[in-house]
């Protein structure tokens, strides 16, 4: 009965999220407006509190998806589903101008399994690209108004890409894993552009609207290898990569533009474009992770992606390569600690640093930031509460450029319990 309820509860949220994300804004970030849409750290509370650790992790109660070959290193018979909702404020800044926004949505619903002894299994689904973002400016031409009067000019973009992935891994030798996931990716993706002039009742006000439907199959590829130290075996070190594939994504694209003067509105022009696709570049990862039993563990990685040859529907766009350096801590001053709960606690901190995949005006757009969280542990369990906050600047005010200040809340929690334990009767 309760592992039927939460079934049932799992179904609920995956609703619920499909639902949330598609109706809703879910970041207003200018910067969302380039290639795909903006693709901030990625993974879950636990391990954005340790700024976006992935490669290295290797935990047999926590879902690390960004590497799959991690999935092997599960307890035979258990069973982990994670559940995690985020939160962010965004402040952005060009010249005297000034912004805020904050928005709210379910961020991820995963579980993970183990299949045998030597291969795992996990699914889940989260975002993959955000589009938000609305931008208002007004005709400053004198010569212009003069004739026109005031003109205002509007931009706005919405959507993004979600990731819905399958993925196995595999244990051939001790201590040697490798994974692959097989990721559903799909979305829609929604860019107008608005022409509005409140005081000429003479002029059409015109709207331009780009939309694009995307879906298809994408494969990730990881591996990891943990070494043991010490007299008893205390200290581990997990040496990990993983290669995301070149991948063109199918999409469609309709393009519109209406008119409306008074209380008249129409479609002047409406067409289907033949299909065509979205480039990912191939994104190449690495990192290690030392702990020490379950007490301490640190972190580093670094990532690499070419956006210099991507193609958005045969077009190019302001992208360039891409580079992130991510490290992070953990300590947990006594895991088993039955007196003290605060022992318990996991303690995490991290950073990150990135230079993105936009050029505008000669400027290579940077984000960087600094992370912390806590693991709650559940009493008698190891199901945990995680919590984690990140504040990062990214950006810049050069050229009349955007620069945005950025806090983040993720709220997960892991449940994790036996359920493929063979009951035996007398």
């Amino acid at each position: 009965m309760y592992r039927s309820k939460l079934v049932a509860i799992a179904v609920l949220l995956l609703v619920s999220f499909i639902s949330a994300n598609s109706q809703s804004f879910v970041t207003y970030s200018p910067y969302s407006k380039f290639g795909i849409g903006e693709m901030r750290v990625r993974g879950y509370a636990n391990t954005k509190a340790m700024g976006g650790l992935s490669q290295g992790i290797r935990n047999e109660q926590w879902i690390n998806y960004l590497n799959p070959a991690s999935y092997t290193a599960q307890d035979t018979m258990s069973f982990v589903f994670d559940f995690g909702v985020e939160g962010d404020g965004l402040g952005s800044k060009s010249g005297q101008q000034s912004n805020y926004n904050t928005t709210a949505n379910i961020h991820h619903l995963a579980i993970q399994f183990p299949v045998t002894r030597w291969l795992g299994a996990s699914a889940g689904i989260q975002p993959f690209s955000k589009v938000g973002y609305r931008i208002r400016h007004v005709e400053t031409n004198p010569e212009i108004l003069s004739q026109l009067g005031a003109i205002k000019y509007y931009h706005i973009g919405n959507g993004g890409i979600t990731q819905f992935y399958l993925g196995t891994a595999i244990e051939p030798l001790k201590n040697l894993s490798f994974g692959i996931n097989m990721s559903y990716l799909f979305g829609g993706l929604e860019h107008n552009s608005e022409v509005v002039f409140p005081e000429n009742s003479n002029c059409i006000n015109i709207r331009k609207i780009n939309s694009v439907v995307a879906r298809d199959i994408a494969f990730s590829f990881g591996v990891q290898h943990a070494s043991f130290f010490g007299a008893e075996k205390q200290f581990k070190l997990v040496v990990g990569a993983t290669l995301d594939n070149e991948t063109a994504i199918g999409a469609r694209r309709i393009e519109l533009i209406q008119y409306s003067s008074g209380n008249s509105n129409d479609t002047i022009f409406y067409k289907e474009y033949p299909k065509g696709s979205l480039t990912f570049p191939r994104n190449l990862t690495a990192g290690f992770t030392f702990s020490y039993m379950s007490n301490f563990m640190l972190g580093f990685e670094y990532g690499y992606q070419d956006w210099t040859n991507a193609r958005f529907l045969n077009a190019a766009d302001s992208l360039t390569k891409s580079q992130s350096f991510s490290g992070g801590i953990q300590i947990t001053p006594n895991p088993n600690d039955l007196k003290y709960y605060y022992k318990r606690i996991s303690y995490r901190a991290g950073y990150h640093y990135t230079n993105t995949n936009i050029k505008l005006k000669g400027n290579q757009i940077n984000d960087y930031g600094i992370s912390f969280g806590l693991g709650l542990p559940f009493r008698r369990t190891n199901t945990s509460f995680n919590c984690s906050v990140e504040v990062g600047r990214k950006g810049t005010l050069k050229d009349n450029l955007v620069r945005e200040t950025y806090g983040i809340l993720n709220i997960g929690f892991t449940f994790y319990d036996f359920w493929f334990i063979k009951r035996k009767f007398n």
